[in-house]
């Protein structure tokens, strides 16, 4: 997924002073083709080379677009040239055949493997998911985890998980190259929710395959009008099983922590453990 356009943006290695297109080797995985309004300029000197004007690098069914496009290298022992970051600014657009990544700025450590998208409604969107951040959105590449900070939201039609941070582990299908969320990690504010369950606290995980939470921290659990609170729970988002625990159980020290629960009766149905007064004749 990503990986594809960190690697795109790795391919704008040697381009020819003044040229305004320029067919490069994309690093045994075709060419890559750069284009650029206003040219492609090459600073020897700073070591840099820059693309402006609705630049974009194309490799395939990968597209990087942005108003500007630089990347930064450094001189190799053996003569050669070595790139170690790249950055994408202005209306910034990382396509694949099936992802899309929007933002402001955009830049890759090529050492750290580290890719951050920065400004103005960030966004991933995948086949099946999709990531916002007010802060920032990050992509560490070795770890195939993505990172979003400041009111991070991921959520899919029927699933959502929020909170101040969060890190998404993705997964990659060999045969469609469709990529997915697999994991969800929450940290401050987080707040998970299918169709009929909702499940908040300080902090938790999510894994999606299992569709399991499990929620540490000021835990509060909805089901319809049922209520819950505690210090941890496990909760299956499918079924709305839940095990709600508190104090010493969720590794409290000095244990305490009461667990509570708020049951409303179903319309129509009496009170758990009450019965309907029986008619004169009727059995008990």
């Amino acid at each position: 997924m990503i990986r594809l356009a960190t690697l795109a943006l790795a391919a704008l290695l040697v381009v020819a002073p003044g040229s305004a297109k320029a067919q490069l080797p994309g690093g045994g995985t075709g060419p890559l083709l750069v284009d650029a309004d206003n040219g492609i300029e090459w600073r020897r000197d700073e070591r840099l080379y820059i693309a402006t004007g609705n630049a974009r690098a194309q490799r395939g069914a990968v597209t990087v677009a942005a108003d500007r496009l630089v990347a930064r290298y450094r001189e190799t022992p053996n003569g050669g040239t070595d790139i170690y970051e790249l950055e994408a600014t202005g209306r910034v657009t990382i396509t694949t055949a099936a992802e899309r990544i929007v933002g402001e700025r955009a830049v890759y450590n090529v050492d750290r493997e580290l890719l951050v998208v920065t400004g103005g409604n960030l966004r991933l969107t995948t086949a099946t998911d999709v990531v916002t951040a007010r802060d920032s959105l990050e992509w560490w590449d070795g770890r195939k985890v993505a990172v979003a900070r400041g009111d991070a939201v991921a959520e899919r039609p029927d699933r959502r998980v929020s909170a101040d941070i969060i890190d998404a582990t993705v997964i990659e299908d060999p045969r469609t190259r469709q990529s997915r969320i697999t994991q969800v990690n929450g940290f401050g504010n987080l707040r998970v929710s299918s169709r009929a369950e909702f499940a908040a606290g300080d902090r938790g995980s999510y894994n999606l395959d299992t569709n399991m939470a499990t929620i540490l921290g000021n835990v509060r659990l909805t089901q319809n009008q049922n209520q819950g609170a505690g210090d941890c729970a496990e909760v299956n988002m499918t079924t709305g099983n839940a095990v709600l625990r508190g104090g010493s159980a969720c590794g409290r020290p000095g244990g305490g922590g009461q667990v509570r629960m708020l049951l409303q009766p179903t319309e129509g149905q009496p009170p758990p453990g009450s019965q309907p007064t029986a008619r004169p004749g009727t059995p008990r």
